[in-house]
């Protein structure tokens, strides 16, 4: 009796690649599962009072000449296990110039949660690894602002 064992290898193949293309599939769940949160509790997020601002908005990559005036720094990292603004509030005085630094390896917005006081923009993200984007604040309110590619990433400003 003769045993086809070219079908056998063809069978085996097709059984490697059904196991390729589960893991591979796998893996695109875990990373699109980035910036979520394990702690199971929630932040609230406060809403927006007073005045929003209107000028001032400066979308850079990498090194930005800074404005007269008092700037402040924040960082977009990774460091309590998830993606997150640090810090994720800051009380500011009107004029002051915020910096965001995109310390992660993957691109973020700064959106502010009314959708209009301030976006550095989903079509053109703060590249990873670096980029930068500057918004000066000119009139006073709370401003409570996340990234639009991983929602869980939320922070708030207080502009007095």
């Amino acid at each position: 009796m003769h045993l086809n064992t070219h079908t056998t290898t063809q069978s085996k193949l097709r059984g490697g690649r059904a196991w390729f293309v589960l893991l591979a599939f796998a893996a695109m769940i875990v990373l699109a599962a980035c910036g979520g949160s394990t702690s199971g509790g929630s932040t609230p997020t406060p809403t927006q009072a007073g005045n929003t601002p209107t000028t001032g908005t400066t979308a850079t990559t990498g090194t930005t000449a800074t404005p007269s005036g008092t700037t402040k720094a924040i960082a977009m990292d990774s460091s309590t296990g998830s993606f997150g603004f640090n810090p994720a509030t800051i009380t500011i005085t009107v004029g002051t110039t915020v910096t965001w630094t995109n310390n992660t390896s993957a691109p973020h917005t700064v959106t502010s949660d009314d959708g209009t006081s301030f976006d550095s923009g989903s079509n053109n993200p703060i590249t990873a690894n670096g980029g930068t984007y500057s918004f000066t604040f000119t009139k006073a309110g709370t401003f409570a602002y996340h990234c639009q590619i991983h929602p869980s990433m939320k922070a708030t400003i207080i502009v007095q």
